[in-house]
C-alpha cells in the first residue's frame, strides 16, 4: 500500500518555517581538507520513501550530487562554500540545500532541505561504490514495530495504526509506546494527541471542496479575481493562476514567506488578521519555475474561505470538516497538557528537550491552513478512510464522488494534488512536521484501508516507516480475509 519512492523534487517533509530560514546562497567557494574529498553516500529517509544518495567532493570544485533510484544523473551544486571540516551548497534546478559537517574522518552528517529539512549523514565509499538498497529487513508486526522503532530510536512517543471497513463495520488498530516528554515518564496512552503538520493541507483542501459544491469558489476561478481586493497589488504572474494551481503547487509562489514576514506573524491580532497580511506579502514574491512546494498556497486558501464566509478559517474547519466527519479530537496549534509534547535538540550539545503547550511550540497560528492541526490517532485514520470510501464512491452524503477525486488527482506530470502525494502504487500519502513532531498518512483509493503513524521529534522518519509499513501489511491481511469469508 505505501510505495518507497518519490522524487528530490516531491519530498515533502513539510517543515514550514525552518525551510524559510533557507535563504539562497550568493558565494560559491570550493577549498576543502584532503579529509573531505572523495565520494560519499547514505540514504535520505522521508517517513516511508527512503532514497540513497552519493555526493562526490572535489577538489577546487563544488560537489556532485547523485540520486541513485532516479536515473543517477550529476546533479551540480551551483552555489555554496565548501571548508576544511565541512560544506553548505545549494542546487537551484531541484531548489536543494545540503549542510553537512565531518563529524569523524568517515562521516558527513547534517540536513538536506527542498520545502523542509531532513537529517542525512552520508559515510564514505570506495571509487565506483553506491549505498545498498533500502529494504525493510526483519519487519515485525505492528505492535512489535511500535515499541522496538521506540526504543532503537529514542524517540520519547510512537504512535501507529490502521482503520478499514470490513462489509459495513469499520474497525481498526491503534498501537503506542513511549512517554509523554523525556523528563515526564507518564505513559503515553492510546486516544491521546498528535501534531500532524502539513496533513492538515488535505483537511483545508477538503474545506475548500464544501465550499466549491457550494458554489462560493470554484477549481478554476482566477487568482485576479478571487484575491483583488485582498491583493490589489498582486504580481501579474499569478493574476491568471486558479485557485487548483495554487493548491497543487502550480503557480510557482515561493514555498513560505521571508524569515522576517514569518517572525512578523507572531504579533498578529489574530490568526485571521494575520492570514489577512500574509495574502499581500505573498502575491508579492517573485515567482520559481516548476512545482512548488505550496505552504504559501494553503495559506492564502485558507484566506479565501475567510473572504467568501465571513467566517474564521477555524470555526470553517469545526462547521465543515471536523463535526461533520465526527472527528471530534482535532483542534489547532501544539496538543494540550496531558498529551505527548514535541520535542528539539539543543543548540549546545544535542540533548532532547520537550517544546510544551505555548504558540512557541508550533507555527505561527496564522499558518494554520497548511499545517496547524492537532488530532488523535483513530481520528485522523477516520479522515483518511473518509477518502478512502469517497474516492470508491460510498461517502456522497459528504461530498460527490466528482469532488473526491479531484481532490486525489494531480496534474498533468506531476504528482501532487490537493494535499496528497500520489505514490507509484497508487496509494495517495502526506507526511507532516513543525520540527517538533513527525506523522504520516496514507490511504488506498481502492480498497477501504487508511494508515497512520506518528512520532513526538522530528528526525523519526525510519522509525515511522517501519510502523507505516507494518500497519499496511496486518489491515491488508485483515480485509483479505474478510474477503474470503464473502466469498
Amino acid at each position: 500500500m505505501v510505495s518507497r519512492r518519490t522524487s528530490l523534487q516531491s519530498l515533502v517533509a513539510s517543515i514550514p518555517f525552518v525551510a524559510s530560514l533557507f535563504g539562497p546562497l550568493k558565494s560559491a567557494q570550493a577549498k576543502p581538507a584532503a579529509g573531505l574529498l572523495g565520494r560519499w553516500g547514505g540514504q535520505l529517509v522521508a517517513g516511508s520513501t527512503t532514497l540513497r544518495l552519493v555526493l562526490v567532493v572535489q577538489d577546487g570544485q563544488l560537489p556532485i550530487l547523485y540520486s541513485v533510484d532516479q536515473g543517477n544523473q550529476p546533479i551540480p551544486a551551483d552555489a555554496g562554500t565548501v571548508s576544511e571540516t565541512a560544506l553548505d551548497v545549494t542546487f537551484s534546478a531541484i531548489k536543494g540545500r545540503l549542510m553537512l559537517k565531518l563529524s569523524d574522518k568517515d562521516l558527513l552528517e547534517g540536513t538536506w532541505s527542498q520545502g523542509g529539512a531532513l537529517p542525512l549523514t552520508l559515510s564514505r565509499l570506495a571509487e565506483g561504490a553506491v549505498p545498498e538498497k533500502s529494504a525493510l529487513k526483519d519487519l515485525g508486526d505492528l505492535s512489535a514495530e511500535v515499541k522496538a522503532g521506540q526504543t532503537k530510536y529514542q524517540i520519547p512517543a510512537l504512535v501507529g495504526g490502521f482503520q478499514l471497513l470490513r462489509g459495513k463495520a469499520q474497525e481498526g488498530r491503534e498501537v503506542v509506546a513511549g512517554t509523554l516528554t523525556v523528563t515526564d515518564q507518564t505513559r503515553v496512552r492510546e486516544g491521546q494527541l498528535w501534531h500532524v503538520g502539513s496533513i492538515t493541507k488535505s483537511m483545508t483542501a477538503t474545506l475548500v471542496a464544501r465550499l466549491v459544491e457550494r458554489g462560493l469558489l470554484s477549481w478554476d476561478m482566477k487568482l485576479g479575481d478571487a484575491f483583488g481586493t485582498l491583493a490589489p497589488d498582486m504580481l501579474p504572474a499569478y493574476r491568471d493562476r486558479t485557485l487548483a494551481h495554487l493548491m497543487t503547487g502550480q503557480t510557482g509562489m515561493p514555498t513560505n514567506l521571508s524569515p522576517f514576514d514569518m517572525m512578523a506573524q507572531s504579533g498578529a491580532n489574530s490568526p485571521r488578521d494575520g492570514r489577512a497580511t500574509w495574502v499581500a506579502k505573498a502575491f508579492a514574491l517573485p515567482p520559481q519555475s516548476g512545482m512548488v512546494y505550496p505552504n504559501n498556497g494553503y495559506v492564502l486558501a485558507g484566506a479565501l474561505c475567510e473572504a467568501v464566509t465571513g467566517k474564521a478559517y477555524e470555526d470553517l474547519m469545526v462547521e465543515e470538516v471536523f463535526k461533520p466527519l465526527k472527528l471530534s479530537t482535532a483542534g489547532f496549534g501544539p496538543p494540550g497538557q496531558g498529551n505527548p509534547q514535541g520535542h528539539r535538540k539543543a543548540l549546545l550539545g544535542g540533548r532532547l528537550m520537550a517544546v510544551g503547550f505555548s504558540a512557541g511550540a508550533d507555527n505561527p497560528a496564522s499558518m494554520a491552513p497548511a499545517g496547524g492541526v492537532h488530532i488523535s490517532i483513530p481520528d485522523l485514520l477516520a479522515f483518511g478512510l473518509a477518502h478512502s470510501l469517497g474516492h470508491q464512491g460510498q461517502r456522497t452524503d459528504y461530498l460527490k464522488t466528482e469532488t473526491w477525486r479531484a481532490l486525489h488527482t494531480p496534474p498533468p506530470a506531476a504528482n501532487y494534488a490537493f494535499g496528497w502525494v500520489e505514490r507509484e502504487d497508487g496509494s495517495l500519502w502526506h507526511n507532516g512536521s513543525n520540527t517538533y513532531w513527525l506523522a504520516e498518512l496514507s490511504f488506498d483509493p481502492e480498497k477501504p484501508v487508511a494508515i497512520a503513524a506518528a512520532a513526538n521529534r522530528f528526525d523519526a522518519g525510519e522509525a515511522l516507516g517501519r510502523v507505516m509499513a507494518a500497519a499496511s501489511a496486518e489491515a491488508m491481511t485483515r480485509l483479505a480475509k474478510s474477503y474470503t469469508k464473502l466469498h
